[in-house]
């Protein structure tokens, strides 16, 4: 089964700077009310067209004012864009500065490494030279402990026979004094050396990787930042897209109002016309009662060819306002009555779709034919019954070629409360 999308045209859910918003309507049942409620032009008269025409015009005030409105709305949303970009490119600068950093960082980690790997080295050569060290002094300890005690070195110095012997005793005492001094002071001084080295260095590493840890956690706290600021910024052109929507969509009102406003104005010339035609003809003594018969029934023809793929009424738990009429190739649409167009437009949801406006026997009638590929009157234009409006689609919210057709006995309004079954006045 073919389907078409049975929506309002306007009728979009905004958003509005956080909070949900729908925009009233009602404008459009009581704008095309007073516009086409009328029965035949002999039952009104001028000052009802003036009325309808300043009421046109108060309603086009009032939706231009929602126009500024909106407009100063996506001003303001673009300004905050703005902002927002520009925090952005800061955040952005900062977090290829914090890389930069970090890289650094990295590097000074790397040259430390090299550095206490030379330094692991040269701490075996002085791990080796201690215990070289340490295996002297105990071979040194093992002596003294194997000869009694401590070497007695008055005693090597009374031992002398000569005075020449002396003074070489002297010198090998003040040699072996010597010796062991300096053994113990570079023993001591390499040990020292081991420890300060491997403990500056152990604190320059752990003060590198903290530093690095903690850019680390300043580049996440930025990506989260940019994060969140793509989030607003996102949010903030959705509501751009929305307050967009709900421009174009006011335009469009204001637009439509207009070309009611021209109808009106074309209505009261022809209504001028006919009554200084009735006045005439009554001064000549002919009668121009209009018809009272309230009855459609005939009035109008199908406005293609094709089957009735979908009826009139509840469908899919919603009401469908109209029939679908499915056929393949190339079909033609054509006027049903004979009236005035009073849009012909794209819609999102009707697609190519031409509204028309029939006065049949003191009855205001409205036509709308949709998702038409295309479409050859415009709007305010006059067409008779059976005029070409077009050729059958699938344009807008539509599922398969087809003409979805609505009859409505009075004004077309987003609620369509005035449609009928088109059955019923179809032939």
């Amino acid at each position: 089964m073919l389907k078409t999308a049975n929506l309002p045209i306007h009728n979009l859910s905004v958003k509005k700077l956080g909070r949900n918003r729908i925009v009233n309507k009602k404008w459009i049942s009581l704008g095309l009310a007073f516009v086409l409620g009328t029965s035949s032009v002999i039952s009104v008269s001028a000052q009802d067209f003036d009325a309808k025409k300043a009421k046109i015009n108060q309603e086009r005030s009032s939706v231009q004012s929602d126009i500024n409105s909106k407009k100063s709305e996506i001003e303001e949303l673009e300004a905050k864009e703005k902002e927002i970009n520009a925090q952005i490119n800061q955040l952005d600068q900062k977090l290829t500065e914090t890389g930069n950093k970090i890289h650094e960082k990295e590097m000074q980690i790397e040259e430390t490494k090299a550095k206490i790997e030379e330094l692991r080295k040269q701490i075996e050569e002085l791990q080796k030279r201690i215990e070289e060290r340490n295996e002297l002094l105990k071979e040194r300890a093992r002596s003294l402990q194997e000869s009694g005690g401590a070497i007695s070195y008055i005693d090597v110095l009374l031992g002398a026979k000569s005075f020449s012997d002396f003074i070489s005793r002297i010198t090998a005492v003040t040699t072996l004094v010597e010796a062991d001094k300096q053994i113990m002071e570079e023993h001591q001084r390499d040990k020292q050396l081991k420890e300060e080295a491997e403990a500056n260095l152990t604190k320059e590493l752990n003060e590198l990787s903290q530093a690095l840890t903690e850019l680390q956690t300043l580049r996440k706290q930025l990506d989260a930042q940019i994060e969140e600021k793509n989030k607003l910024l996102n949010d903030i052109r959705e509501e751009q897209e929305h307050a967009m929507e709900e421009l174009e969509e006011l335009e469009d009102q204001e637009a439509f109002l207009a070309e009611q406003a021209r109808i009106i104005e074309q209505q009261k010339r022809e209504y001028e016309r006919q009554l200084a035609e009735q006045r005439r003809k009554a001064q000549q003594g002919q009668s121009s009662s209009p018809s009272s018969s309230s009855s459609a029934k005939g009035d109008f023809i199908w406005p293609t060819a094709g089957v009735v793929t979908s009826g009139y009424g509840a469908r899919w738990g919603s009401i469908h306002h109209g029939i679908d009429i499915a056929k393949r190739g190339t079909v033609p649409v054509y006027a049903a009555a004979s009236g005035t167009v009073i849009r012909s437009y794209y819609s999102s949801s009707y697609g190519n779709v031409v509204f028309i406006s029939h006065n049949i026997n003191g009855q205001v009638y409205t036509t709308v034919y949709a998702h038409l590929s295309s479409r050859a009157v415009s709007s305010g234009q006059r067409v008779s019954q059976g005029q070409f409006l077009g050729y059958m689609g699938n344009t807008g919210r539509s599922y398969g070629q087809h003409l979805h057709f609505e009859v409505h006995r009075g004004p077309w309004n987003g609620g369509k409360t005035n449609s009928i079954n088109p059955l019923s006045v179809l032939p």
